[in-house]
């Protein structure tokens, strides 16, 4: 599957590489484990012992919330010391209860930016401050690394220490993007930016497959924001709220993925239905998935596509669940019907990773 970026013109180059090449753990909260080199034992230790110790220090280390530390440099000379210590871990669900708050806190924008429009003051504010509520709760979601960094010189004396704490800051969005509200404003204020910066956009060439919110740059332009509505500074705030559309968040685009997306957001809707007990909408939102799916396996080689027809199964089971269901005038516990609900999101989510493993 091809790539194609459209990244915005005035995105900052983010801080923290030589953080992440130090944690070296996948995005969202995992952890890799920690491996002792020969050089890090003593010389006259048994070499099955070295191992021994090796695999111990490794298993102790990648227990989750224990503290792991990563040694450079050779013995003897100037050494040093990385030690991370994660809190807290982000499952399936947290994942997507952040993404959902994330899609609010870009409605509360573009409701501020009404409200600004309207000569309400007041209101703006609250719908800025309600932005930074749910970033607030964003953060206390999200785990949080603390990064501790000691060199020694060769008499052993400490040459460089610092502590700092990180967070994962960029938030995939999935579930707002199903949403006009969410998107439209997005997609016009980045439209407007790129005119004047001389970008031709086509849309209708393009389709969004994913976009990534960055957290601290929309938190930075929401205080700036505030500020500026507090005095009264409604040409600043305006600019800043714009800013966070511009600047804080990433879309991504492929042509060749239309259906796919298209298959993913008739998988949302299924799963929604289902939690409102309408099977009959749900076997329509399914359909809608399946034939969809059937269109994009076409555009793929055949080694690309067993992950497609095995999704594809796997929607034409649940569908047969229903539709027995429907015949037979079945009515299902709520245990059942979560179990159903739970399928369709399952299917979403496998079509969400293809997005992030491809782009």
């Amino acid at each position: 599957m091809r790539a194609r970026y459209l990244w915005s013109t005035w995105r900052p180059v983010t801080a923290g590489l030589v953080a992440l090449v130090i944690v070296a753990g996948a995005a969202w909260g995992q952890q890799g484990s920690s491996r002792s080199s020969a050089e890090d034992q003593p010389k006259d230790q048994p070499k099955d012992q070295s191992k021994d110790q090796s695999k111990d220090q490794s298993k102790d280390q990648s227990k989750e919330g224990e503290p792991v530390t990563r040694t450079y440099g050779a013995e003897g000379g100037y050494r040093t010391e990385v030690t991370t210590q994660t809190k807290g871990k982000l499952t399936n669900e947290d994942q997507r209860q952040v993404s959902v708050l994330m899609a609010l806190v870009f409605q509360h924008i573009d409701k501020a930016r009404e409200e600004i429009d309207a000569d309400d003051t007041k209101e703006a504010l609250q719908e800025v401050n309600k932005a930074r509520d749910a970033i607030k709760t964003i953060r206390a979601v999200l785990p949080k690394t603390t990064i501790r960094t000691r060199t020694t010189a060769p008499d052993g004396k400490v040459v460089y220490e610092d502590e700092r704490e990180i967070q994962e800051s960029r938030i995939p969005l999935f579930e707002g993007m199903l949403h006009a509200q969410t998107l439209a404003p997005i997609l016009a204020a980045r439209r407007n930016a790129m005119e004047v910066a001389g970008v031709r956009v086509v849309e209708s060439e393009t389709v969004v497959t994913e976009a990534i919110a960055d957290l601290d740059t929309i938190e930075a332009q929401l205080e700036k924001a505030a500020k500026a509505l507090q005095e009264n500074k409604t040409e600043d705030a305006a600019k800043a709220l714009e800013m966070t559309l511009v600047r804080g968040i990433d879309l991504r685009f492929r042509k060749e993925d239309t259906p796919l997306v298209t298959a993913r957001d008739a998988l949302w809707l299924a799963r929604r239905s289902l939690d409102e007990n309408n099977t009959t909408q749900a076997l329509v939102n399914l359909e809608v998935a399946r034939q969809r799916l059937r269109i994009y396996r076409e555009l793929l080689s055949q080694e690309q596509r067993q992950e497609v027809d095995q999704l594809l199964r796997d929607v034409e089971q649940l569908e047969a669940q229903l539709r027995q269901e429907r015949s037979r005038a079945q009515t299902v516990s709520r245990v059942e019907r979560g179990r159903q609900s739970d399928s369709a999101t399952h299917l979403w989510d496998r079509i969400n990773g293809w997005f992030r493993r491809n782009l």
